[in-house]
């Protein structure tokens, strides 16, 4: 049913699925309508059900047989796009590649295999699997810009409030541009949402408490602004029912998510800067120059309008 209707599928009826990145139910159901070819092989109990359709119509019955593969379970989609209606049928090959590795970041452990068979004379195989997740995934981000961490060690948090899981990694690097990567149910939403709200709001919560607790003598306020220069940080969400603004989910609206990243932030980042004091110190060092310099340049302004 999933794969000729609409608003059909595992997310639906309760149960299937823990967390779902699906909205609709028409995910499978439209590939299918846009290919010229599509079979579906489902594994389970020691059979291999199997059905073909063109597009997005059955061409043969379900087909129940004993499975010849050592496969307990699972899922094969083999699909031609439609030239009729693609203008351009070719897979981009570097856009799944980077998806699958990003994926494997974000779901640590789970081993993911990724072959691309169309010419045989340049076969290409890669495998993804990440013990330590998106920490993996910050250390490699780091890598590619080039960059060094001011912190000897990495902030990272894994932690559930009110069902909702939230995993967090940051660490602060000598340049001064902002990376923030932000997920809900492994979708990256490019336009933050509340999840990232909440995770900038404990961050500068805890930042100033810390520096007036332990730094009186610095009669300075940290800003958003000031205490993210230079940040490279990973806010990922886990949540049953997300609610995503625009159908390219961009931006995560449930203010339930910001409630549980704030939550889990302050307390472990609390607890992150009492027990690595070295880091700490730099960290309020990159703040404090930024702040600093905002407040330079306020007094600037002032004076010429003065």
């Amino acid at each position: 049913t999933a794969l000729t209707v609409l608003h059909a599928g595992g997310k639906f009826g309760g149960g299937s699925y823990k967390i779902s990145g699906g909205l609709h139910g028409v995910g499978v159901s439209v590939v299918n309508a846009l290919s010229s070819y599509l079979k579906a092989e489902v594994y389970r109990d020691g059979f291999v059900y199997t059905q073909e359709y063109s597009c997005g119509k059955p061409k043969t019955d379900l087909i129940k047989t004993k499975s010849k593969e050592k496969i307990e379970h699972g899922t094969r989609i083999t699909f031609e796009p439609d030239g009729t209606i693609m203008q351009e049928t070719k897979v981009d090959w570097k856009t799944i590649l980077d998806h699958i590795r990003e994926q494997a970041y974000l779901v640590r452990k789970v081993k993911i295999d990724l072959s691309d068979k169309r010419n045989p004379a340049d076969h290409n195989d890669y495998t993804f699997y990440f013990e330590n997740g998106i920490v993996a995934f910050l250390n490699y981000l780091i890598r590619d810009h080039s960059t060094k961490s001011v912190q000897k060690n990495m902030f990272f948090v894994n932690d559930t409030f009110n069902d909702i899981e939230v995993e967090i990694a940051l660490s602060y690097t000598a340049e001064i541009e902002t990376s923030e990567l932000a997920f809900a149910n492994n979708i990256h939403t490019p336009e933050g949402g509340m999840h990232l709200t909440g995770f900038r709001s404990a961050l500068t919560r805890v930042l100033n408490d810390y520096l007036k607790k332990n730094n009186p003598k610095e009669n300075l306020s940290l800003t958003g602004e000031d205490v993210r220069e230079g940040l490279m940080t990973i806010v990922s969400v886990k949540i049953r029912e997300p609610q995503f603004e625009g159908q390219t989910k961009s931006k995560l609206g449930n203010p339930e998510a910001r409630t549980a990243v704030e939550q889990v932030m302050a307390k472990s980042f609390r607890d992150f800067l009492e027990k690595n004091p070295d880091d700490v110190k730099r960290i309020l060092e990159k703040c404090l120059v930024s702040a600093k310099a905002r407040s330079a340049a306020k007094m600037a302004r002032d004076n010429v309008l003065r």
